[in-house]
């Protein structure tokens, strides 16, 4: 089981790493400025779904890796990811969120591999 404190910073690096990704994207990919607001509610919505499925699901059965460095809690929190994403696109009426979900689904995985 990991400790709280590793859980919160692992949801922090997600969060500044989902901005960064989001940031560049848009700078590098789709020469556009960034939605500050929206980027930032993104990245939150990605950094609160790492802290809550972690949270909950920081369980041994869970954490074990069965196959190097990855457990099933590092594969199926992105999975949340996705569902929080689009769960909030679904909300708001955004359809062009389909690309931001999909790389901020990876940073997720990511984060949950190298963070804890």
């Amino acid at each position: 089981m990991f400790g709280t404190q590793q859980i919160v910073l692992s949801a922090l690096v997600g969060i500044i790493v989902s901005f960064g990704v989001l940031y560049l994207d848009a700078r590098h990919v789709r020469r556009a400025p960034l939605d500050g607001r929206g980027g930032a509610v993104l990245s939150l919505l990605v950094g609160l779904s790492i802290l809550v499925f972690r949270l909950a699901a920081n369980v041994q059965q869970l954490n074990d890796d069965p196959i190097p460095l990855a457990s099933p809690n590092d594969l199926l929190c992105p999975v949340m990811t996705y569902v929080v994403l689009s769960v909030y696109a679904g909300l708001r009426g955004e359809t062009h969120i389909a690309r931001d979900r999909a790389l901020l689904t990876l940073v997720s995985l990511a984060v949950n591999i190298v963070t804890i």
